[in-house]
């Protein structure tokens, strides 16, 4: 595939030199440009970047305003991308492609390259073949740099895919920060609750860089994936049994790059694939359920929307008819009050309720006309032990 690149950050930067060297992609243009790599097309301004010829595929990054406004500018044209996650500070730009997604067949896969590691690979087959015993919970623990990094809004939706990858999708969020209010900059804790009253715990704090653990706890022992976060350095899987004896493997580094675009080419060929734009949407959820429990000091239940044209068309008729009921509610008291105050003609707005009432349900078979979208069936998985 033939890559653009957007945005010229670290992160950026990676993704270029791992395109650049990897033997069945290339680079042909970057926006606004690497001086790594000189001889790369520099497009003048987004609108020349997508009208490169020859791109097939975008990583779509930058700052996280362009970002969003980029994201859903390659969703419109129809590009493959793997998009920097987050993509903004909450769910709404992976909403608004969602659609585009659907017009125009574009891919879009979050950078979320941790699920695919392949110590996490290892420790959920150990789980689905209870080899720990019955579940019991699951931690999750990272120092966040540089500094700046939003803990709740921009580290969290990282860290809390890997998690939901394992548990399943997570039922209720419980958060607590230093100091305290909806944006913690020194730690924050979110307990997590998923299917069957599985717990899980992300623990981010602020700090030098440091590895990150992943620790699964069972009823007769527990297994811990020790890793650094760029997984340029080797990983540790290390297993203890209930009496205490330990068990260390050692993984080598991981290309998440190169695994990432495994994913993105499937995914264009139209075999199941994760990360999906729904795991992405799904993450950036729980960070803004994470905020809403911080600011409230309580406990947030999840409820998700259906990412659909069906699932639109139900949210704006929703909102149409409450709108509707409420002007009938107005429209009503005044035609009955207006002839008593000496306004006769206010009687006639009365007659305008049922026609409304019937082109409302007119709109509704509206529906029937709305594109059906064959679901790609989900990308086996192992489940945790029962508990």
């Amino acid at each position: 595939m033939n890559f653009l690149i957007l945005g010229d950050g670290a992160e950026e930067l990676a993704w270029a030199r791992a395109i650049a060297a990897h033997p069945r992609h290339s680079l042909l243009a970057a926006f606004p440009g690497f001086d790594e790599f000189p001889d790369v097309p520099e497009p003048s301004d987004l609108d020349d970047a997508l009208a490169v010829i020859g791109v097939e595929a975008a990583v779509v990054g930058g700052g996280l305003d362009f970002r969003a406004e980029a994201l859903r500018r390659v969703a419109a044209v129809g590009l493959a991308a793997v998009c920097l996650h987050p993509p903004g500070l909450d769910s709404e730009p992976y909403y608004m492609v969602a659609l585009s997604r659907e017009e125009t067949g574009a891919v879009i896969v979050p950078d979320l390259a941790a699920r695919l590691h392949p110590g996490v690979v290892a420790l959920r087959q150990a789980l689905g073949r209870g080899e720990l015993g019955a579940f019991r919970t699951l931690r999750h623990e990272s120092p966040v740099g540089p500094e700046g990094v939003s803990l709740a809004r921009q580290a969290f939706p990282r860290v809390v895919d890997l998690v939901r990858a394992i548990v399943g999708e997570v039922e209720a969020v419980t958060a607590t920060g230093a100091p305290p209010g909806p944006d913690p900059t020194e730690e924050l804790v979110v307990h997590l609750r998923g299917p069957q009253s599985r717990r899980a715990e992300v623990r981010l704090r602020s700090g030098p860089p440091g590895p990150s653990r992943l620790i699964a706890q069972g009823a007769t022992g527990s297994l811990t994936l020790e890793y650094d976060p760029s997984f340029r350095l080797p990983a540790r899987l290390i297993g203890t049994s209930a009496d205490g004896t330990e068990t260390a493997n050692t993984l080598q580094p991981w290309d998440s790059h190169a695994a990432l675009l495994d994913v993105l080419v499937a995914a264009v060929a139209g075999r199941p694939a994760s990360p999906t734009l729904l795991d992405g949407t799904r993450a950036t959820e729980l960070a803004e359920a994470a905020v809403r429990s911080l600011r409230r000091g309580r406990t947030v239940e999840m409820h998700y929307e259906e990412i659909s044209e069906a699932g639109t068309f139900k949210s704006v008729m929703t909102s149409f008819g409450c709108v509707l009921l409420l002007g009938i509610l107005g429209v009503l008291p005044a035609a009955l009050i207006g002839p008593a105050l000496g306004m006769p003609w206010t009687i006639y707005l009365a007659y305008l309720i049922p026609p409304v009432l019937v082109a409302f349900v007119v709109l509704q078979s509206l529906r029937l006309g709305i594109r059906k979208v064959e679901e790609q069936p989900d990308e086996p998985s192992e489940s945790v032990a029962e508990s």
